[in-house]
């Protein structure tokens, strides 16, 4: 009977098992993914599937191999994704500032996830997706610290999260898009609207280049963001909502516009 050495043994076990860092934290890189058993269920190859609560960082960048790959799906509600300044990395190319052409074509995003909630993804950066750098359909989720550019279609795509401290460059749609909190961000450059929000709080932006409305927003709260030259409106509000303490300049569809009745618009440069 044959036994396996003890270095080969142990070899194997560390291929077959997910990796740990010394705080319990889940490692996840590119041997990793491809590896599979990240959590339960997780096959060989991307997506990575995160099905089971708890803290996951990357220790190296992960890069797929298409434009229809997605590297990240997160299944599991409690769910904190430290990208720790590492990407996610694909194919596509968008050229022109705004956007105007991005290649090529497909339908993987960098992050994402279904029915989950209370999901957080923080401090890293994801390129060249061929859908959404970030995707997160449910409530109750957190973006911070993330820099989406060069993606296929949008930047952040969050229903009812906080997107905060982050970077939407030149995507093939929308830079932001959410319906609850959008705050602190920069977004440019990209070939739709750089923040997109319904029925939330758009707040203390930069938005700069966009090929749409700078920030495009219904029922929502739209206060001390700055927008400039925009291909469409710098601000574009659907009443009633709030447009407070903003600046926009060199607009080419209006600096600010609100549409229908109900709203107020107050302290605006240009003013009311």
């Amino acid at each position: 009977m044959q036994f396996l050495s003890k270095s080969l043994f142990l070899g194997l076990t560390a291929c077959a098992l997910p990796l740990y860092a010394v705080d319990g934290i889940v490692l996840i890189n590119q041997n990793s993914a491809l590896a599979g058993n990240v959590t339960a269920g997780d096959t060989p190859g991307f997506p990575v599937t995160i099905s089971a609560p708890g803290s996951y960082k990357l220790s190296g960048n992960l890069t797929v191999p298409d434009a229809n790959t997605t590297a990240i799906e997160i299944t599991s509600d409690n769910v904190t994704l430290d990208l720790n300044g590492f990407s996610i990395l694909g194919p596509v190319v968008c050229s022109g500032f705004p956007v105007t052409s991005c290649t090529p074509a497909g339908s993987g995003s960098g992050v994402k996830s279904g029915l989950a909630t209370n999901v957080t993804v923080l401090n890293g950066v994801i390129r060249g997706m061929g859908s959404a750098g970030i995707e997160l359909d449910e409530g109750g989720v957190r973006v911070e610290g993330i820099r989406a550019t060069s993606n296929g279609f949008a930047g952040i795509m969050a229903s009812s999260a906080i997107v905060t401290s982050c970077e939407a460059t030149q995507n093939g749609g929308v830079g932001i898009f959410n319906s609850a909190l959008v705050m602190g961000n920069s977004v440019r450059g990209n070939a739709s609207h750089g923040v997109q929000i319904f029925s939330g709080v758009a707040t203390n932006n930069f938005a700069f280049k966009n090929g749409g409305n700078g920030i495009d927003a219904s029922f929502a709260s739209v206060t001390g963001n700055q927008v400039r030259e925009s291909g469409m409106a710098g601000i574009r509000a659907g009443c009633p909502s709030s447009v407070v303490g903003n600046t926009a300049v060199g607009n080419a569809g209006g600096d600010i516009i609100t549409a229908g009745s109900g709203c107020t618009r107050a302290n605006n440069a240009p003013a009311p």
